[in-house]
């Protein structure tokens, strides 16, 4: 063959001449090769289109080998052109455009041999799936089904996917079955043909990946338009849609349920859709879904196709219609060869054919047809219009070179039989042809318009993710991201995570190849031209209704018979591909890029109507890639239909009776308070013994949200004790939250007695010991508060803790854990992301160091402050903080003190309490202002059963718990505050962090019980915080009337005060946050005893938060229990959580509200795009696991203190400044209680008191990161009797140093004789101590190595001990090593 074509070419051109030029290159295109790829091309597709219309293996063998012939001869032209032409300089764009595409010949460039096994791969898969038969009767051989059952996918498999009364059963059968029969088969010669075509790219001049050989008709070099930006602009138009696309998605899912009930994953308001459900084998459209999905049923259908049948509908008649729209706009008719030929019916003498629709140019600008297997239906139509479209584009470019006769990219093909059916499948358009009855123009015009609107979605939004998702699919397969053992697997990942479609048999395994059953993939047809033209035919709908004249809205526009319209579209058409699609879009829009806008526009009514109807739904899916199997189903059925109810009243039940006993605490509201809460837990037994009897399998099938929700109700916490036992703990709690709500101090120190204090001299912690703690300056007087609530409330609950310990770990182990604070830590371990409970608690600790040094930095400079306002209370300068003076009962945190240690005081004072007095405010009032907040996001407002039954102010007329809390009484109708609220700025700001809470209710009430929490116990507290952050600025409040009207916006000094008073609350509390837990996750671990309860709570303090007890304690006290969470049972961690985490959602929200400026000065007040943001997050309650919600609002999975710190960073800048112009140290001395400071520093310490002078430079990267100081060098040095470390700072000329102050050389000596030892223990290696090693001591990593040296001043060697890692990560990790020792080993000795 080779010899043949070699002669052939010669013989049309005859031998190369040694001076070729533009013009001889020219007359070769026009007048030998466009003549030669004429014939070769025509030959070609008349044998391909004998085999697709009767499928033989004898026209096979034709097809192939005309398509062997005509590669050849591609083959041989480009090699001709290539070797006869290179040094032409081409001056004419449309040559020079012509060599580039004839030197790239796809698969042609490919041997002879090779080239003909690819065309029998393919020419094998089409036959596969055109062939492909399906039995309709299940579980029924092919053989022996009846004639009758025995159906191909056109129109039979179709037929009954459209149909809406073909029961579920059948059509998962039908599903199933037809990738049996088609991708099943064809698995092996699609790996083989990968191969091929990824050859073919390379001999190309790609690399080996055909996916750019796809990409390329898009690719552009004369607009600088590359592979990438290409790549690129899709991704942003599939990001721009995709809102549009969820919504749909979100009401289509919640109508299938109401069709099908409780099957598959449709209960699931977060599952992906059964792919079998949606009308159409692909799920590709969803138009079969129209009878039952219809916005406005009782209004006509917008499908026509019974009208189409009614008025007795034929094939030809539908070309007919097509035609003369095609005519009416002044485009080219049909010639006499397409009705003449063509192939518009499904041939009734039994002949197998493809099908699938398309449209033939046989390259002789004579010959023009259509293969489709025409239906009466309404989709049909579109079709017809569609492919008429492609001839059409045929016709126009008839006259240019073979080469050129293509669309301007592939999409535009696509694009122009859609724009015109945009036209026709309008109501207007249907109504004029006679398919549509009623009055378009009636009052239900706009019921009439989205229901138009939503069939048209049905087929253009509901294809999008399809559209793209194919060739991504195969754009990763071709790159050799996805393997061939992992073909399906991968398939049905894209599918989930495009189109949230899930595969309803279980489970599809690699033996299957599902991609397979669809046409195009077989076919070898790159699919992104669909998506691409499905944006596209949107901007040209647009720009011809402009052309048309067209006045209204977008989607009423209908074209027919605009000569205008039609001139415009020809014009475009001509070009073919002679011009970068670029210009074509120009010359058709007006514009050169693709642009998601119109489309958008288009459906801008249907997309409010899909908001307002989704309020209750779940918007996005779960990436389970395979729905349910049926013990899923059933186990899905059981809990939202049967458990649901049932535990939505015991729970309210149970909630009711807590409320009534928190907001009056009597012996009978106790008693019912607990029977209830008893009856919750026997239920909850109850339901988990008979989940784990009957759904005992429900642990071995993959569905994810089955598996979380089986989890959720099977442990059972406190209700899996036995019955006594439960009841004993219900006592011990009630007991212990009693003695702290009804704890009383008597303001007359001299009583002691407690019952013999007069009314008028009782003082409860909220509001009047609060109010003192907060507002006097006597601290004697705070002494006596911080010791007499002590005494009123921990210490008489100590006899109970240890008993209530006892009987939280057995509850824990019941559930499977190793005690109690394993229980705890639960809800942040997420076992499908592996992410168990060791990484969170390193997570925690990472955050920490991060957090460290700016909570450090707050302490010194709070620390002087109250020296210099409490100069009797002898504060150590390098000690603790003495814990009665800085405000608030626990030292958690000092908003406070801000009054007299505000860094300018001068400026207006940022705690507006006084403002809020000044100007009427009232406890209603103050929660009206935030419900208002709320709503201009767009948030969900407070029902109005909240503002009934709410306790907004502390009752005068009995005693309640005053500690503020948000309820959620679990039947969707009922939540509530309950808050002794005082009018202040501190109050004003809980308010929003409670209804932050309530909204989070709110969002994900329709949930099943198990998921109505945050996605981790963190985010729920995270919530309010996040928008109180806004709500707290200066500009928010006086936008809101509380700071003057002419207070600036952009006032350093009131920026740093208010950042400085946010830190009050915010970094203040951080370490106290995480003491907490810490603290009793050893005590539930048995790290710290009963005998030791007080003395490790003290330590604890001291070590986290640097606060020490201000009088002597004891084990006779029980310090922890003066907090409420402590004797409440209320873990603690979730605060230090949202302190952090809340200013991750706060960067993300302001970036959506398009905030320019400084972090600490966003306020997202009003911001529909922020509200959204949060609201979609909110929704999806604890359904999900943290690290999705997360990334949903932050694009990020981890925690971060990085927005924490920028938004501190100007303050953190400002605080160290004043403490080194104070030359105030960092850290403390470690004595848990305060020692009166007699101003002297010891000259000497011990080596014990290293531990508080740590090295800890600033860590400041990311998640996963490696600290950039960690890979600098660190130079250890003896100076002067100090060991210093010089850390860099980018941001100062000289060096910062942390140093370990000793009064002589020989104490330096020491820590550096402990550092040799060290380094024997570690390397094993001894060495005789040299005089030099007491010269500067040089650390560093290089290549791997971590090196620890003495530099010998009298010489230029450095000589040291290596530790051989071989690898930069361990010798980073030796490093870390080595610092910890430095800074954190204790010794006995006293220099």
């Amino acid at each position: 063959m080779a010899t043949f074509a070699a002669l052939f070419v010669l013989a049309l051109v005859g031998s190369a001449t040694a001076a070729e030029t533009q013009e001889s290159f020219r007359n070769w295109v026009y007048n030998v090769y466009d003549i030669g790829i004429s014939a070769h091309m025509a030959a070609e597709v008349e044998a391909t289109w004998n085999y697709e219309t009767n499928i033989t293996d004898h026209n096979q063998q034709i097809m192939v080998a005309a398509s062997s012939r005509t590669a050849n001869y591609s083959q041989s032209m480009s090699q001709y052109m290539k070797s006869t032409f290179h040094d032409v300089n081409l001056d004419d764009p449309l040559l020079q455009r012509f060599y580039r595409k004839l030197a790239m010949i796809g698969d042609a460039a490919l041997s002879a041999e090779q080239y003909d096994e690819l065309a029998r791969l393919k020419a094998n898969m089409s036959q596969i799936y055109s062939t492909a038969k399906v039995c309709r009767s299940p579980h029924t051989p092919l053989a022996r089904c009846k004639p009758e059952e025995l159906l191909d996918l056109e129109p039979g498999i179709t037929r009954e996917f459209d149909n809406p009364d073909t029961p579920e059963p059948i059509l998962a059968h039908l599903w199933n079955e037809w990738r049996e029969q088609s991708g099943k088969k064809m698995r092996d010669q699609f790996i083989r043909y990968v191969e091929l075509k990824n050859e073919a790219a390379w001999l190309n001049g790609f690399d080996s990946n055909n996916g750019l050989v796809w990409r390329a008709p898009y690719v552009e070099p004369q607009f600088g338009y590359t592979d990438a930006d290409f790549v690129n602009d899709v991704k942003r138009l599939y990001d721009e849609v995709k809102p549009l696309y969820q919504q749909l998605h979100a009401y289509v899912r919640s109508k299938l349920a109401q069709k099908h009930g409780p099957i598959r994953s449709l209960n699931d308001p977060l599952g992906p859709i059964p792919a079998h459900l949606l009308g159409n084998m692909w799920a590709q459209s969803w138009l079969g879904t129209l009878g039952f999905t219809q916005l406005y049923p009782e209004l006509p259908k917008l499908d026509v196709t019974q009208e189409m049948k009614r008025q007795n509908y034929t094939a030809i008649r539908m070309f007919d219609i097509s035609e003369k729209f095609f005519t009416d706009l002044n485009l080219i008719p049909m010639p006499p060869s397409f009705w003449h030929d063509s192939m518009i019916e499904k041939p009734a003498d039994g002949r197998d054919v493809t099908c699938h629709a398309s449209a033939w140019d046989f390259y002789n600008a004579i010959d023009f047809r259509i293969k489709q297997c025409t239906d009466i239906t309404m989709q049909d139509l579109f079709t017809v219009h569609h492919e008429m479209g492609h001839v059409e584009y045929f016709l126009q470019y008839k006259h240019q070179l073979v080469t050129f006769r293509d669309g301007a990219n592939d999409g535009f093909h696509e694009a122009i039989g859609d724009v015109l059916a945009l036209s026709v499948s309008t109501p207007d358009h249907l109504k004029k042809i006679g398919l549509l009855a009623g009055d378009t123009t009636s009052a239900n015009r706009m019921e009439n318009d989205l229901n138009f609107q939503f069939s048209t979605a049905l087929e253009k939004i509901a294809f999008l993710p399809f559209g793209l998702m194919l060739d991504m699919y195969r754009y990763d397969v071709f790159a050799g991201i996805i393997r061939p053992e992992e073909l399906n697997a991968k398939w049905w990942e894209y599918v989930v995570k495009y189109q949230g479609i899930c595969a309803p048999s279980q489970p599809r395994g690699e033996e299957y190849f599902d991609a397979g059953a669809k046409f195009h993939v077989p076919a070898d047809v790159p699919y992104m031209r669909y998506f691409v033209s499905f944006i596209i035919q949107f901007q040209f709908h647009k720009a011809l209704c402009a052309k048309a004249g067209h006045t209204g809205p977008l989607y009423t526009c209908d074209i027919d018979g605009s000569k205008e319209a039609g001139k415009a579209m020809a014009d475009a058409l001509k070009l073919g591909s002679t011009q970068p699609w670029q210009e074509a879009m120009r010359v058709l829009t007006g514009n050169t890029t693709m642009d998601a806008r119109p489309l958008l526009e288009f459906f801008e009514p249907l997309y409010k109507k899909l908001q307002e109807l989704n309020r209750n739904n779940h918007i996005g899916w779960t990436n389970q890639p395979f729905c349910e199997s049926r013990v899923s189903d059933s186990f899905k059925a059981y809990v939202y239909t049967d458990y649901n109810p049932r535990a939505q009243n015991v729970t309210f039940a149970s909630v009711e009776a807590s409320w009534n006993y928190n907001t009056n605490i009597t012996e009978y509201n106790r008693e019912i308070m607990n029977a209830k809460a008893a009856a919750s837990a026997k239920f909850d037994q109850d339901e988990a013994r008979r989940i784990k009897r009957e759904f005992s399998n429900i642990t071995q099938i993959g569905d994810f949200t089955s598996k979380r929700l089986y989890d959720k109700l099977t442990k059972l916490g406190d209700a899996g004790l036995p019955s006594e036992k439960f009841t004993e703990l219900q006592y011990l709690g009630t007991n212990m939250t009693e003695i702290y709500s009804t704890a009383m101090v008597c303001r007359n120190q001299s009583i002691t007695n407690i019952a013999a204090c007069p009314r008028e001299q009782l003082m409860a912690l909220e509001p009047h010991i609060t109010h003192e703690l907060s507002t006097n300056r006597d601290p004697d007087f705070l002494l006596y508060l911080w010791k007499a609530w002590r005494d009123a409330s921990g210490k008489k609950m100590r006899r109970f803790y240890e008993r209530y310990v006892a009987l939280k770990n057995e509850a824990a182990l019941l559930d499977g854990y190793a005690n109690n604070a394993e229980a705890w830590r639960s809800p942040y371990v997420e076992p499908t992301l592996n992410y168990n409970d060791t990484k969170f608690l390193e997570d925690i600790d990472r955050v920490w160091r991060q957090l460290e040094p700016l909570y450090k930095t707050l302490h010194t400079f709070v620390r002087r402050k109250l020296m210099q306002q409490y100069p009797t209370a002898k504060i150590n300068p390098r000690g603790p903080i003495p814990a009665h003076l800085l405000g608030n009962m626990w030292a958690q945190t000092w908003g406070a003190i801000q009054n007299f240690t505000q860094l300018y005081p001068n400026k207006e004072p940022l705690d507006v309490t006084q403002a809020m007095v000044d100007q009427g405010y009232t406890p209603r009032y103050m929660f009206n202002v935030s419900d208002k907040f709320f709503t201009d996001l767009g948030l969900e407002p407070m029902p109005q059963r909240f503002w009934d039954y709410s306790m907004l102010e502390k009752p005068e007329d009995r005693l309640v718990t005053c500690h503020a809390s948000a309820w959620d009484f679990y039947n969707q109708q009922d939540f509530r505050i309950k808050q002794c609220t005082a009018v202040t700025m501190d109050d004003f700001i809980t308010v929003h962090h409670e209804m932050g809470h309530v909204e989070y209710y709110l969002q994900y009430k329709h949930l099943p019980v198990p998921f109505r929490r945050g996605a981790n116990d963190g985010f729920h507290e995270a919530v309010g915080d996040v928008l109180s952050l806004s709500v707290s600025t200066p500009a928010h409040l006086k936008k809101i009337g509380l700071l003057p009207p002419n207070t600036p916006t952009n006032d350093n000094q009131l920026d740093l005060n208010f950042m400085y008073s946010t830190a009050l609350e915010k970094i203040a509390f951080l370490p106290f946050g995480l003491m907490m837990d810490m603290y009793r996750y050893d005590i539930f671990s048995g790290k710290i005893p009963p005998a030791e309860y007080n003395m490790k709570w003290w330590d604890y303090r001291l070590k986290y938060q640097g606060v020490c007890a201000p009088v002597n304690r004891s084990e006779d006290d029980f310090d922890p229990g003066a907090k409420y969470h402590i004797p409440a049972d209320v873990p603690y961690m979730r605060y230090f959580v949202s302190f952090v985490i809340q200013f991750q959602f706060h960067k993300a929200l302001c970036a959506a509200a398009n905030h320019t400026g400084p972090l600490y000065q966003c306020d997202i007040d009003g911001s529909k795009n922020a509200g959204k943001l949060l609201g979609d997050a909110l929704k999806m309650g604890s359904s999900m696991p943290w690290q999705d919600v997360m990334e949903t609002i932050t694009g990020g999975r981890e925690m971060d203190a990085r927005p924490l710190i920028e938004f501190f960073e100007p303050l953190t800048r400002h605080l160290q400044a004043i403490n080194d112009a104070n030359h105030d140290q960092d850290g403390w001395s470690e004595d848990p209680i305060c020692v009166p400071f007699d101003g002297t520093l010891p000259t000497k310490q011990t080596t014990a008191s290293l531990h508080t002078t740590t090295f800890r430079p600033p860590v400041t990267a990311a998640p996963g990161e490696i600290p950039s100081y960690l890979v600098n060098p660190l130079n250890i040095t003896c100076r002067l009797g100090r060991v210093a470390f010089p850390e860099p700072d980018l941001d100062l000329v000289d060096a910062m140093t942390t140093v370990f102050d000793g009064d002589n050389t020989l104490y330096c000596r020491v820590i550096l004789h402990d550092l040799h030892s060290w380094i024997v223990a570690k390397t094993g290696e001894t060495r005789q101590k040299r005089a030099s090693f007491y010269e500067p001591i040089k650390v560093e990593c290089t290549r791997g190595n971590l090196t620890v040296s003495s530099v010998d001043p009298g010489t230029t060697e450095s000589t040291g001990l290596v530790f051989r890692t071989g690898a930069s990560k361990r010798c980073i990790e030796t490093y870390r090593e080595f610092l910890d020792y430095m800074t954190g080993f204790k010794d006995d000795r006293v220099v």
